[in-house]
């Protein structure tokens, strides 16, 4: 599904990255089989996301100029709380945390240089 614009925010000098949704509808099939083979929602919903990185080490460099490859990251934790709602239904998750999660930005193809 797209993300809406400025949902996502990266500071790689920061260490930080984070991921709102707020209120983002969301199709519900109620299966994979009538995901796949029908466009029939059995409701409509919305979900919210927090999702926060939170860097410790790096940046870590890598160039390959052979594979015509360049990345710069950073590597630390992250922390997820989500929601989603339905008429009748809400669900909270406990937060989930990731001990190592890793952000970066990266050029290859004709964007390497």
């Amino acid at each position: 599904m797209p993300i809406p614009p400025g949902s996502v925010q990266v500071d790689l000098d920061a260490k930080t990255a984070s991921l709102d949704l707020s209120h983002t509808k969301i199709d519900d099939y109620g299966n994979v089989v009538r995901a796949l083979t029908t466009d029939s929602e059995i409701a409509s919903g919305s979900i919210d996301v927090e999702l926060r990185w939170h860097g410790g080490t790096g940046p870590t460099l890598i160039r390959d100029t052979t594979n015509h490859f360049t990345g710069r990251y950073v590597t630390g934790s992250a922390t997820l709380q989500w929601s989603a709602k339905e008429p009748g239904f809400e669900f909270t998750s406990d937060p989930g945390v990731a001990e190592f999660a890793r952000i970066g930005q990266e050029r290859n193809g004709v964007f390497f240089t």
